[in-house]
C-alpha cells in the first residue's frame, strides 16, 4: 500500500481543480473498501461558517437532507473530537471518549439509525488553521484497520487536503462580529421577543439547532441573556430598528 500512497501523492501534484481532486480521492478510498467518503474543510473560525465546505459520496440521501436542513454539522462530536486530536478514530468510539451534550448524543443516534456499518475519521491539518477531516464509512462487520493502515490513509488524505488548500483561497472574513447569516437571523427574532421553539418553526429548523445558535450568539457577543443580546445587537449595528 505504501507504493500506492506514493503514486497517489505524485498524481495529485498535477491536478488543478477541486472537482478532479475529489474524484481522484474518491476513487482511491473506494478501492480500499470505503463505501462512503466525505471531506470537510474547516476555516480557522469554523463556527462562523454559514454552510460548511463538504464533499460527500455514498451517504444515504435522507441523512444528507437532514444533515443540511437541520444543520446537524453544528452539533457533530465526531468533527469536534477530530479538531482536538491527531489520532484517527472510529465513529463508534466517540461516546466512550467524550462527554457529550444532548444535541451531540442526538447526532450520534441519527448516524446510527441512518447509516449502516462503522466508519473512521482522519484528521487533516493545513495553513492558517485551515484544517479538515475525511470520513470513511465501511459496510457492517468490516474488520478494523490496523494503526499503520489508518496512518497510511491519513497520509493520503493529508496530501489531498494540502492540494485543496493550494487550489482554493480563503474568502475574507465578514465584519459581523463573527456571526453567520443564520445566527443574525436568530438574533433578529430574539430581539422581537420570540422563543426558541417559535424561532424553530419560523425558520424551519429544529429547536435543538436554535438552542445551539443562541448559545453561540451569547458567546460571540459576550452576553448571558436574550435581552442583553438584543441590546448589544442593536448597539453593534447587527440589527435594524423596526
Amino acid at each position: 500500500m505504501q507504493s500506492d500512497c506514493r503514486e497517489f501523492i505524485e498524481r495529485i501534484r498535477y491536478i488543478a481543480d477541486p472537482d478532479t481532486l475529489w474524484r481522484t480521492v474518491l476513487s482511491f478510498f473506494r478501492q480500499r473498501g470505503a463505501q462512503r467518503v466525505s471531506y470537510r474543510h474547516f476555516l480557522a473560525d469554523y463556527e462562523s461558517e454559514d454552510r460548511p465546505t463538504i464533499f460527500h459520496d455514498g451517504f444515504p440521501e435522507r441523512f444528507v437532507r437532514k444533515f443540511e436542513s437541520e444543520e446537524l454539522f453544528r452539533n457533530n462530536p465526531i468533527a469536534e473530537i477530530a479538531l482536538a486530536t491527531t489520532e484517527p478514530f472510529y465513529w463508534s468510539d466517540v461516546s466512550r471518549v467524550a462527554n457529550l451534550s444532548d444535541e451531540e448524543r442526538r447526532f450520534l443516534k441519527i448516524v446510527r439509525e441512518e447509516i449502516s456499518g462503522d466508519g473512521v475519521v482522519l484528521q487533516l491539518f493545513g495553513p492558517g488553521g485551515r484544517n479538515g477531516t475525511v470520513n470513511l464509512g465501511f459496510v457492517p462487520d468490516t474488520p478494523r484497520l490496523s494503526p499503520t493502515a489508518l496512518r497510511e490513509l491519513q497520509l493520503v488524505a493529508q496530501a489531498a487536503h494540502l492540494a485543496y488548500c493550494r487550489m482554493v483561497t480563503v474568502q475574507e472574513e465578514d465584519t459581523s462580529f463573527g456571526m453567520t447569516d443564520r445566527e443574525l437571523e436568530v438574533l433578529a427574532w430574539i430581539a422581537r421577543g420570540k422563543s426558541n421553539s417559535v424561532i424553530a418553526d419560523i425558520l424551519g429548523i429544529s429547536a435543538h439547532t436554535v438552542d445551539t445558535h443562541v448559545r453561540r450568539i451569547f458567546r460571540k457577543l459576550g452576553v448571558n441573556d436574550r435581552t442583553t443580546a438584543a441590546v448589544k445587537g442593536f448597539g453593534l449595528g447587527l440589527l435594524e430598528a423596526a
